[in-house]
């Protein structure tokens, strides 16, 4: 697939977490240092966010996840940032008339270093693409006060920027979700099928979106949820859904090991589990989802255990991205 644009001089930026840059304690420690100190995240007072990343957090978590990285690291680095890659590979081939950068809110490539490779081209505009179907603060709200402040330190004029919006119900996501998850779905024909999506706290999840979104992230996870099941032919009985990666007291419900420890015990011996949150494979997925969350449901008295892949840079994924960016330009 190769698109011409004539007459245009576009950038894409695409924004993204980002990974540590080896799944050592040390990498680790400093991408959770990075990571958890971004107010936008832990909002709280600086002192005492201060307090609990460099003094509890990052030196006691370190190790633990620095083994969670080991047990899914690529032999290219970090799956996050080597599918991310490929995606940005495989759209730049598609859009051979556009430039694609990548940045990341907190590994070694960052925002402001991708703002600083698009601006070495004569672009017109740059349409920025953040990896994140929902608005959350903690993910798009914080990455695009990134770009605003590298927007705010370069020296040169910035050409206009076009920001996706949140996508969880556009047509060729959705279109790109189910062409993935519907063949997979129907081979392994599950009993119920989860949407596991990325937790947060309550207090930030039925937040008021900061970018002018109608509706909470809770809001829009629940509405992913009905518009990939619709399609999918998911019956409601058989469609759960739920919150993974809870850090602390006073996050979204349901919980995810709980759901799936009941859905064992109530008899259902066969589950698939779509993860919308992330487009890409990471920690959370390989990790999380196909290792623990899997042996919770077994160990419950499950018996079968699938999760449907992330986009990652699969063809029909490419392809809506690039439907995006040129309805976004």
């Amino acid at each position: 697939m190769h698109i011409r644009m004539d007459n245009q001089r576009t950038g894409i930026l695409l924004l993204y977490t980002g990974s540590p840059d080896a799944p050592t304690p040390k990498a680790v420690r400093q991408y959770l240092k990075r990571f958890l100190m971004d107010p936008y995240v832990l909002s709280m007072p600086p002192w005492l966010r201060g307090i609990l990343v460099h003094g509890i957090i990052a030196p006691f978590r370190a190790k633990s996840s620095a083994e969670k990285y080991k047990s899914i690291w690529m032999e290219e680095g970090s799956p996050l940032v080597v599918i991310t890659d490929r995606f940005a590979a495989a759209l730049q081939r598609a859009l051979p008339g556009y430039k694609v950068a990548v940045g990341s809110a907190y590994g070694a490539k960052t925002v402001a270093d991708a703002l600083q490779e698009l601006l070495q081209e004569p672009l017109d505009k740059i349409v920025v693409l953040p990896l994140f179907p929902h608005f959350a603060g903690a993910t798009r709200g914080s990455l695009l006060a990134m770009l605003d402040a590298a927007c705010a330190a370069v020296d040169v004029s910035v050409p206009q920027m076009r920001i996706v919006p949140p996508f969880f119900s556009y047509g060729p996501y959705k279109d790109a979700m189910c062409g993935v998850a519907a063949p997979l779905l129907a081979s392994f024909r599950p009993d119920c099928v989860v949407f596991s999506y990325h937790g947060l706290p309550v207090r930030q999840g039925r937040a008021k979106p900061t970018d002018g979104s109608a509706l909470t992230y809770e809001e829009q996870c629940l509405r992913t949820t009905e518009l990939l099941a619709a399609p999918l032919g998911i019956e409601k009985k058989k469609c759960i859904h739920a919150y993974q990666s809870r850090f602390g007291r006073g996050w979204l419900e349901p919980l995810l090991e709980p759901e799936l420890e009941r859905l064992a015990s109530s008899g259902c011996r066969r589950v698939a589990l779509i993860a919308p949150s992330f487009v890409t494979d990471c920690l959370e997925t390989l990790e999380e989802l196909d290792m623990r969350a899997k042996e919770t449901f077994i160990k419950a008295g499950g018996k079968d255990f699938m999760r449907v892949p992330c986009l990652n840079d699969h063809p029909l994924w490419v392809a809506a991205a690039v439907n995006t960016v040129i309805a976004a330009a």
